[in-house]
């Protein structure tokens, strides 16, 4: 049994009381369907959807599943949209449960009038609880393996335990899902069909759609109850996935300075090499390491706020001698490097390296000798890197190693300033109301690529003390 009260909201997500909506189903029989059943009630139901009489209704379902998401894609990337599979079983779920025909009714209602009379018990009831659902917006809240889910229901803000086993092993916490929920055999809740899946930093964008949508149907159609409301708005949820997920663009990886990153190695000969030392030694923007190697500064520009929102998306790589907004703020824009009678200079972009060259040949002179520029995308420095032999390191050094990286990291996190919060540092950011939530956002994106790697087998880090650092209550 499912422990809801008579007047509580129905496990299965419809937005109805409990006593309108399962209550009676569930005491019809201690196990009101089962699996077998389940699968012969898919069978019939969606072979009877693709009957040719439903053809102009699913060429209209079509256009609103996809909107003019397919309009600008190449050949390929539909054929690797198409072999994921989502979007398919998840038209016809939609187009079965939820859209509504020219004849004012859905496919499984429809086919529920026509032949419901002659089904086995277990596949009508089967098909009645699932002609209640919707699709809704849950976050995950903890995973139980092979076990469960415990959610939380983001449009009415309610938890929720599902049963579940598959679903343990591919979801982490803090991801959201767009899931169908209904009382199973057993009269509890669990998700059939297949859920769309969001990482976390899609929550948002993700809530603000469905309350404009919702807004917009509650005007269309002020009769409507939710569940017919969320019906409603099925195919937003593809649409959505489409745009967080299956289409969303990788974002670019730039230089500080906005050019491409591309790893460039300007190699010379070194004619005279005391004249070299002595040239690189005097120029003010070359420090030299302890490695014998020499860092080239740059000192960094403050950036206005007004500049900051207008910059496109993407990665920025280029480090930074001290944190940014300090008065000597600079950052390294390449490496030379004295290897006998080679100079050679490492930059990640095109333009570095000339510039970079340029700069050598202005002081140097006639001790170096240019020899050629090498270019290697980061598509191809990975491949050349997972190629290469690797001396095996033992676990546990590896494992030491870098979670000793990762604990200097994360401890100099906090006081480092983020343009994803305003160029606030965490520890400013979780102490204003108006940026709280960023914070929490991006804390749980962290706890969430963690999760995904330690399931992996690499090393992850321990995010927990975090929360108490930064004075928040961890949810969940």
């Amino acid at each position: 049994m499912t422990g809801a009260g008579r007047n509580a909201p129905c496990p299965c997500g419809s937005g109805l009381k409990f006593k309108k909506c399962c209550l009676g189903k569930e005491t019809a029989a201690a196990g009101v369907y089962t699996e077998s059943e389940r699968r012969e009630a898919l069978d019939e139901l969606f072979r009877f959807a693709a009957r040719a009489e439903f053809a102009g209704d699913r060429e209209v379902a079509r256009l609103g599943f996809w909107a003019d998401r397919l309009d600008h894609l190449s050949q390929d990337e539909l054929n690797d949209l198409f072999g994921l599979g989502q979007s398919q079983a998840g038209f016809q779920e939609w187009f079965t449960f939820d859209f509504r025909l020219a004849v004012g009714r859905t496919p499984v209602e429809l086919f529920l009038e026509r032949h419901g009379a002659r089904l086995r018990s277990g596949v009508r009831r089967y098909l009645e609880r699932m002609r209640r659902t919707h699709l809704r917006p849950y976050e995950i809240i903890a995973v139980r393996l092979d076990e469960g889910l415990d959610l939380l229901d983001l449009w009415a803000n309610k938890r929720i335990s599902v049963r579940e086993r598959l679903a343990t092993r591919e979801v982490v916490q803090w991801e959201v899902l767009a899931a169908r929920v209904v009382l199973g055999p057993g009269g509890e809740p669990v998700m059939d069909g297949q859920p769309y899946r969001y990482p976390p930093s899609a929550k948002d964008s993700v809530m603000k759609a469905v309350r404009r949508s919702l807004r917009a149907i509650a005007r269309r159609f002020p009769d409507h109850d939710e569940t017919m409301r969320f019906k409603r708005i099925g195919a937003l949820f593809h649409v959505l996935w489409l745009d967080e997920v299956a289409l969303r663009p990788r974002p670019a990886l730039v230089t500080p300075e906005g050019d491409a990153l591309l790893f460039a190695k300007v190699m010379f000969d070194v004619l005279d090499p005391g004249a070299l030392r002595t040239a690189l030694d005097g120029h003010p923007a070359l420090d030299r390491q302890s490695d014998d190697t020499y860092a080239w500064l740059e000192k960094v520009e403050p950036v206005s706020d007004s500049a900051r929102r207008r910059r496109r998306p993407a990665i920025m790589l280029g480090s930074q001698r001290v944190r940014p907004g300090d008065e000597d703020a600079r950052r390294t824009l390449g490496t030379f490097a004295l290897d006998g009678d080679r100079l050679v200079l490492e930059a990640i972009s095109k333009a570095r390296a000339a510039r970079g060259r340029k700069l050598v040949e202005q002081i140097a002179g006639r001790a170096v000798k240019f020899r050629a520029t090498r270019y290697e995308t980061v598509e191809r420095a990975m491949e050349r890197r997972r190629a290469e032999p690797r001396d095996q390191v033992p676990a546990e050094v590896q494992a030491r190693v870098v979670g000793e990286f990762f604990e200097r990291h994360y401890r100099a996190w906090l006081d480092e300033r983020l343009p994803a919060l305003g160029n606030r540092t965490p520890r400013e950011a979780a102490g204003l109301a108006s940026a709280r939530p960023r914070v929490i956002a991006l804390l749980k994106q962290m706890e969430s690529m963690a999760e995904r790697d330690r399931r992996a087998g690499r090393v992850a880090y321990d995010f927990g003390w975090m929360w108490a650092a930064l004075g928040l209550d961890r949810p969940g």
